[in-house]
């Protein structure tokens, strides 16, 4: 008796992998986090605050307050819009990794909140960005650019 019910116990578990284990095996998808990208405008006049001079763009920085480290940040430019990417922000999960400052120059700092959170969903993992807080700044969000401008 104890054998039989040994083999069904193991038969049972090997039935169970098996159909656990083939579901996704086809499915090849991971997507990484979007890049966090950003413009810094004027509140009053809309002009892009580098491009009029007001920052460098080489004294612009995302820090990671938990992760204690400056993100690398790419720019494009064409010569009256500055466009800042941080590629590394999104990887930095959940809510233990969602306090930053954007630095601005040596004596203007912005702290925000960042918060990602990476889903699986019908065998495929993906990351989105659950929350993204920066107090005393108007900020808007353009979806076709995945753009952030913020208005200072």
């Amino acid at each position: 008796m104890k054998k039989n019910a040994l083999l069904l116990t193991i038969f049972a578990s090997l039935l169970l992998l098996n159909f656990q284990c083939g579901k996704c095996d086809d499915i090849d998808c991971f997507t990484p986090p979007n890049e966090f990208t950003f413009q810094l405008l004027d509140k009053d006049s809309g002009e892009d605050l580098v491009a009029n001079g007001t920052f460098q763009a080489d004294e612009i920085s995302v820090f990671s307050i938990t992760g204690n480290k400056k993100h690398e940040l790419q720019f494009l430019t064409d010569s009256t819009a500055y466009f800042f990417t941080d590629q590394e922000i999104g990887w930095e999960t959940g809510p233990e990794n969602t306090s930053y400052e954007l630095r601005l120059n040596p004596s203007t700092t912005l702290p925000f909140t960042y918060e990602t959170r990476e889903v699986s969903e019908d065998c495929c993992t993906f990351f989105e960005l659950a929350r993204f807080e920066m107090d005393s700044v108007e900020r808007f969000f353009i979806p076709q650019q995945n753009l952030f401008q913020m208005r200072i």
